[in-house]
């Protein structure tokens, strides 16, 4: 791992569990092991940081959720395991980091939603599109549109205005939404797999 990996993986995981605000160069340094000097030879400013830091982190979850696409058995597989890495993901970003990249860096978490928007789409309507080859998704359904829909109600998620974490926890909230969707698009063979694999210890580690 080089210094510039170093760097960002580090302030991926600072930013995400403390926020934007509170991270300071002179923190971020003291964690990697390298002086504050290193990281402006590396990137220009905090927020030349943080940019990269999002594309850091995007090319990893893009490579991750390629590897669940590629490697599971079937469709019903990849959604379960995309469950559990999307649950795994809720514990790593706190609202904190969400409200100050929407509040401060504005046309930052615009261009994080929209590649994530185009990423999301395309890949969510061709698994539709799979399923409903394998038989575990209904014919009726329009791909296009319900890889659209899913996105946006996953992204509810992140709504802390609407979905107070006090009220309701961010894990319970994802379940919710994700899992009810599946249900709903399911044929019987595939809501019969569904339940399978979440009852499963070894496929579903969050113990839904």
């Amino acid at each position: 791992m080089d210094t510039r990996e170093k760097i960002l993986r580090r302030a991926s995981q600072l930013f995400f569990t403390r926020g934007i605000k509170h991270v300071t160069m002179d923190e971020l340094a003291m964690e990697v092991g390298v002086s504050k000097r290193t990281i402006y030879e590396v990137f220009k400013d905090k927020y030349d940081l943080l940019q990269a830091s999002i594309h850091f982190f995007q090319n990893e979850r893009e490579q991750l959720l390629k590897n669940i696409i590629d490697h599971s058995e079937n469709v019903i597989d990849s959604i379960v395991r995309m469950l559990n890495l999307g649950l795994e993901s809720t514990k790593l970003v706190t609202p904190i980091y969400l409200h100050e990249l929407k509040k401060f860096y504005p046309e930052v978490w615009d261009e994080t939603i929209r590649k994530s928007r185009e990423s999301s789409h395309d890949k969510l309507q061709k698994l539709l599109d799979r399923g409903k080859q394998e038989g575990v998704f209904r014919d009726d359904i329009n791909s296009r549109l319900v890889a659209r829909i899913f996105y946006e109600q996953m992204f509810l998620v992140h709504n802390k205005d609407i979905f107070p974490e006090e009220e309701f926890p961010t894990k319970e909230l994802y379940e919710n939404i994700f899992l009810n969707f599946a249900r709903g698009i399911c044929t019987l063979k595939g809501l019969k797999m569904l339940e399978e694999l979440l009852t499963d210890p070894k496929t579903n580690r969050f113990g839904l």
